[in-house]
C-alpha cells in the first residue's frame, strides 16, 4: 500500500499573504492566532501544518475549499 505524500505549496501561500498585505509573519500570527514559530516552520517547508493550523489559515486568508486543498495538499514534484 502506497501512502500519498503531500506538501504545502508555500509559493502560492506566500503570494496570497502578499496580496493581503500580511507580509510579516508577526502580522499573520496576530491575524490567525497561530504561533510565529509554527508559521515560520511552515513557510520554510520544515513542517506540514496541522488540521487546526490549516483551518485557522483557511479562515484568516478566506480561502475557498478548492484553493485550500490545492495549497495544503499539493503533490510534490519528486520524492527523494
Amino acid at each position: 500500500m502506497n501512502a500519498r505524500i503531500y506538501r504545502t505549496d508555500v509559493i502560492a501561500l506566500k503570494k496570497i499573504l502578499i496580496d493581503l498585505r500580511l507580509e510579516k509573519i508577526s502580522d499573520l500570527s496576530k491575524a490567525s492566532n497561530i504561533n510565529r514559530n509554527t508559521l515560520s516552520k511552515i513557510l520554510r517547508e520544515e513542517i506540514q501544518p496541522s488540521a487546526d493550523v490549516m483551518d485557522k489559515l483557511v479562515h484568516t486568508l478566506k480561502l475557498t475549499p478548492e484553493h485550500a486543498g490545492s495549497i495544503f495538499f499539493a503533490h510534490p514534484l519528486r520524492i527523494a
